[in-house]
Order: structure tokens, then sequence, then C-alpha cells
């Protein structure tokens, strides 16, 4: 879902590297989320206890023994998708406590989540137990402002972000979209996506060196997030499940699916490297890459649609070309490797 393969470690090598970015960055692309952390500091606990507002937790047998039961039974990732699925306020920690107490009723119908709701009771406690603790003042107190610090450090052209919110409105157009950014910056020591396009991560990954290791780029993934609120109609997803009796379309898209992904991920993909290409944040080998090599070069109608995007018509929405290319057989069963294998060719043909 982002430009990351399902993230799930960052080495904890990166944890003596320090941010040395330029001063100042737009607030409209990292956010910080005090109930996100707050679902993350039952795995995270290590980290929080020699602090002295939790010492007192350290020495409840009882508060360690409920700790041990949960984080054998979830983890951080698990809870922050529960949690964001159920509609938590990320904001405010009452939100959690709040739906904890119904979670047995909110996420009955997920299969997903079965492992968490068999340690509710224990959730509760623990969560409970952190409030009482003063998390939530801890956080205001001494984890906030360092994260802040953090985005503070990672520098983004003001000039370069205004461009990119232009030509994300005119790739939407005629369709409106309000472009907001769910890029969270946690104080943890890795990263994972949500299944609602939210990007958590480590501040340190803030660090620009770190950032290339990792063939990680925020404003891709800003761009991303942003293309997934162009409508796509149930028309054009019933289009592209029809491609299954194709045999190599199938094959790929089984592969998608293990990520995570598939069915409009690739429309979506599509869209960011067509839009990030075109304000000059991806050269060709950049484009070529990320269709070769994201979940493990899978979408193959990804790159299919980029190569036809100069067929789209003014003022046509963009589920309207798409469906139109089902229409008109640029994509169709009959001839999707052909198609697949032609894009890619014409792609790599602009790389220098």
């Amino acid at each position: 879902m982002t430009t990351i393969n399902k993230c799930g470690v960052i080495l904890l090598c990166i944890l003596n590297l320090i941010c040395s970015c330029s001063p100042v960055t737009p607030e409209s692309i990292f956010r910080t989320s005090v109930s996100f952390d707050f679902l993350c500091a039952p795995q995270n606990f290590d980290n929080l206890k020699s602090d002295s507002a939790f010492v007192a937790l350290v020495n409840d047998t009882v508060f360690m023994k409920n700790l041990q039961v949960v984080n054998e039974h979830t983890r951080a990732s698990k809870l922050c998708n529960l949690y964001a699925h159920i509609n938590i306020d990320r904001n405010n920690i009452a939100s959690v406590i709040n739906k904890t107490d119904s979670l047995d009723i909110l996420a009955s119908h997920l299969d997903w989540a079965k492992e968490i709701l068999l340690v509710q009771p224990q959730l509760k406690y623990v969560l409970s137990a952190l409030v009482e603790s003063g998390y939530d003042n801890w956080w205001v107190e001494k984890v906030k402002p360092k994260l802040d610090k953090s985005i503070e450090g990672y520098y983004i052209s003001d000039t370069l972000l205004t461009a990119l919110n232009k030509e994300l409105h005119n790739f939407a157009s005629p369709e409106k979209i309000d472009i907001q950014s769910n890029i969270y910056i946690l104080d943890i020591d890795n990263a994972f996506n949500l299944n609602d396009e939210t990007f958590c991560c480590t501040p340190l990954i803030l660090n620009p060196e770190i950032e290339k290791q990792l063939r990680l780029n925020f404003l891709n993934i800003y761009i991303h997030e942003n293309c997934h609120s162009i409508k796509l109609t149930p028309e054009l997803i019933s289009a592209i499940d029809k491609l299954k009796s194709n045999s190599f379309f199938a094959e790929k898209e089984k592969i998608a699916e293990g990520h995570g992904e598939g069915k409009n991920e690739a429309a979506v993909v599509a869209a960011e490297v067509y839009i990030s290409h075109k304000i000059g944040h991806r050269n060709a080998q950049s484009v070529y890459d990320e269709f070769t090599q994201y979940v493990d070069g899978s979408l193959i109608l990804a790159p299919i649609i980029y190569v036809n995007m100069s067929k789209r018509k003014a003022n046509e929405t963009y589920n309207g070309f798409l469906i139109r290319l089902f229409n008109d057989g640029t994509i169709s069963n009959g001839h999707i490797e052909q198609a697949y294998n032609q894009a890619l060719e014409t792609i790599h043909g602009a790389v220098h």
C-alpha cells in the first residue's frame, strides 16, 4: 500500500542515527496520535517501564501478567488496525477506553480480530492501568515534544508541496477530493501500514539517509494516500474481478492479495506514479522500478494504465477513463500479458 513492502520492522541499527535535516516542514504531511501511541504501549512497555510514571506498574504482578497475555495474542499494528477500523478518536485515549468496553460487539464480525477479542478483559485492564498511571499527561509532556521536534526537522519544499496538491486536484477533476495525510509519526522503533491507508512509523525514518536506504519517500506515500480518495465504482471493481479468468492475471493477483493488495490498488499506484513523474518527483528509472518491484511487481494493470494516461479525455473522471480502457479492449482477458509486457517495454525505453 505504500512504497515499503508492508513494513513491520525497521532494523534497530538505525537507533543511533540522528536526524540532520533542514528545519521546518509543512505540518499537513505528518501527524501525531496519542491514541495510536497508547495502543502501541503494551508491546513497547519495555521502553516505558524505566520512566518514573510507570515504575509502579512494573512491580504490579497482576498488571505484568495481563500485559504478558495481551502481548502473546496481539501486536501494536493489529491493535491500531482494529481501533482505526472501529473509528476511535485518534487524539483522545478516552475514546480507546470507551471502545474497549464494547470491543466484543464492535469487532465480532472481524475474523482477523478474534485473537484480540480473546484477551479483551486483559487488554482493558492493561489500558486502564496505563491511564490511571497518567499516560495521557506523560505523552503530552514527554512524547509529543520529541515527535514534533523530529517532524520539524524534516524538510519538504513548500513550492513542491503546493505544486503537488494542485496536481492532485487536477488529476481528480472533475471530481472533488479532500486532500489530507494519514502519515503518523509514533513513539515506536518500527513501521506498519493500516488497512485504511494509514502509515505509522518511527521518527527515526525522518532521517533522509535512512529514507534513501529503505526506498521510502513520504511525498510518494502522501500522493498514494490521496489517490485512494478518488472514487472507483463497483462497476470498475467488478470488471477487474472478471480478469481473474485470465491465468496470468490470476497468478499475479494472488501474489498481490498475499501482500494485502489487489483490486483497486493497481489504479491507485498508476495514478501515484503518474502524478509523481509529472511533477518531477520520480524519474523514468523510479517509474520502472515501482511497477516492477512494488508488491513483487504483481500489480500488472498499473503499467498498462500508466502508459495509456494520455488517452484520458478532458473532464473525464479517472473512474470513467478506467472503465473505458475495459470497454475499448485496452484491458481485456485476451491479451493482458501482452499489454503488460508492451507497457513495461515502453516505460523501460524512457530510462536513460
